[in-house]
């Protein structure tokens, strides 16, 4: 089936052929605090992969919530070069409309960023209603992303 008749929730990306992909390159992941129960694990499960790939140049810089994740990541950018940013949160829906307007500034934030600047960063933010639904997501899924979307850079 097509991956546009899959609902997102089910689709699993498959690692492309990366062969051809420096293993040399610098990857900066920009993790939340916040529900650190699951963005550690977020963070340990991505960078371990790409490290069981022959990444290393990996460095994970930690931010209080979510408006901080655009606003570090353009501070990285500027300061530093990085070919593969992966932004990683965790919220999961309460009571009130706070979620929404978190999550959407944030994407807006990031948005924006892969706009201006000439680096692969990827929204790994996980939005769920529940905690079993997070549960269900935390994988490695943000980093195949990643390496598939420098793939397909190179090609330009």
């Amino acid at each position: 089936s097509s991956i546009y008749n899959t609902r997102m929730s089910d689709y699993r990306a498959g690692l492309r052929d990366i062969t051809s992909l420096d293993r040399d390159i610098h990857i900066a992941l920009v993790v939340s605090e916040f529900n650190s129960s699951y963005t550690e694990q977020l963070e340990q499960e991505n960078r371990t992969f790409l490290e069981s790939l022959g990444f290393q140049r990996i460095t994970t810089y930690s931010v209080p919530w979510a408006f901080e994740i655009p606003g570090f990541t353009r501070k990285l950018l500027e300061r530093d070069h990085y070919d593969l940013i992966l932004t990683l949160w965790v919220i999961i829906r309460g009571e009130t409309p706070h979620f929404d307007y978190v999550s959407s500034e944030t994407a807006r934030g990031i948005m924006d960023l892969t706009r201006t600047y000439d680096t692969a960063i990827i929204f790994g933010i996980l939005t769920c209603n529940t905690e079993e639904q997070v549960r269900e997501r935390i994988g490695h899924g943000f980093a195949i992303a990643g390496l598939n979307l420098l793939t397909e850079i190179q090609k330009l």
